[in-house]
């Protein structure tokens, strides 16, 4: 059970092969927003998906006595859905708010699990409590696994998002764009919190370097106005490289995106989803200002850095190899050198995408 979003989601997945290794006959039901459908969609390990939509994690644009109208209507609806079948197991990853467990007295549960931090903590059989020091997201999924012996690590852990990959023509024809002369960087400079953004000055920067210190073509990927004025911005100032320049504001799915990064030579990006999911494909920097530290820094299957003002998390890293962080107090310019040199780093080595 998850109130949580799509990060919360794809990360959450991660844990269903570990489950399945401890019982092989496995079978996993998830109650969830409708709002994370996209991560579950092909998902072979799970069997069915029952919305809950809750209130206080409801992000749509649904006025207030509206969210609260769906949360009571999906309520029920996903009582009535479980209602009827026998769990061994319950597990509410949700420790910040929204719990879900308060529907567990209508249903059949064995063992439920979950954590107490905003109450209703007595209708659980094992409740935790967040550790003192700052974990990532991962180990507390872990760590409520554990009841249920179900064991994992950080470092071996094996991240995934189950989608088709398209191969290059197909994916930018549907982009109404030609497949690129050259390979790509992609830049995701957006978060779904205002606070964690950087500037459009700050982003033209990072693009112009990269434009002049590599051969590389920049994908803009995003959602509003601004990438789109931000890629307008970078072919302004660099018109002798706008034949390099590709924007797909608006035109991506999560498919489409984990495609991109798995032909790219790497990805830029803030502390979002597409951070876990462009990790998973190439290379990823991810600038996290004003982020939850180290709880949400990526799990990737390729080299990853972190740069953050998180000071909970100034002295903390990702035990997993390839991944590095970086504690910094400002974004200003000495982060873009730092970016660029790992960059310029990652391109002597022989890149995994590069046949």
């Amino acid at each position: 059970m998850t109130a949580g979003h799509l990060g919360d989601a794809l990360v959450l997945s991660y844990t269903f092969p570990l489950i399945r290794q401890r019982y092989p006959t496995a079978q996993i039901d998830i109650v969830a927003g409708s709002w994370c459908d996209p991560i579950w969609r092909h998902n072979p390990y799970i069997r069915r998906v029952v919305h809950l939509n809750h209130v206080s994690s409801n992000r749509s644009a649904l006025s207030k006595m509206e969210k609260w109208q769906a949360f009571f209507r999906s309520t029920r609806s996903a009582i009535k859905s479980l209602e009827n079948t026998v769990y061994d197991y319950s597990v509410d990853i949700r420790y910040s708010d929204s719990p879900m467990h308060f529907i567990l007295p209508f249903l059949q549960v064995k063992r439920k699990i979950g954590f107490g931090s905003r109450g209703l903590g007595g209708l659980l059989d094992d409740e935790f409590f967040l550790p003192d020091q700052e974990k990532n997201n991962f180990d507390l999924l872990l760590m409520l696994l554990k009841p249920m012996g179900v064991l994992g690590e950080i470092r071996t852990v094996e991240p995934y998002f189950s989608h088709t990959s398209q191969p290059p023509r197909q994916l930018w024809s549907k982009l109404g764009h030609r497949v690129p002369e050259s390979k790509t960087i992609l830049l995701c400079p957006e978060s779904g919190s205002a606070v964690r953004m950087l500037s459009v000055d700050y982003w033209c920067q990072l693009a112009t370097r990269l434009l002049q210190e590599s051969p590389y073509g920049l994908v803009f990927s995003g959602q509003n106005e601004f990438t789109r004025t931000l890629y307008e911005r970078v072919r302004k100032e660099n018109p002798a490289a706008a034949k390099r320049l590709y924007s797909v504001v608006g035109q991506l799915t999560l498919e489409d995106l984990t495609s991109l990064s798995e032909q790219a030579v790497a990805a830029f990006t803030l502390d979002s989803l597409p951070m876990h999911l462009c990790c998973l494909g190439c290379p990823t920097v991810s600038f996290q200002k004003n982020g939850m530290g180290i709880q949400f820094f990526p799990i990737g299957s390729h080299p990853t850095l972190v740069i953050h003002n998180h000071y909970k998390s100034r002295m903390l890293s990702l035990d997993r190899p390839g991944s590095d962080s970086e504690y910094v107090t400002e974004f200003d310019e000495t982060v873009l050198d730092r970016a660029m040199q790992w960059f310029r780093k990652l391109e002597e080595k022989p890149l995994a995408n590069s046949k």
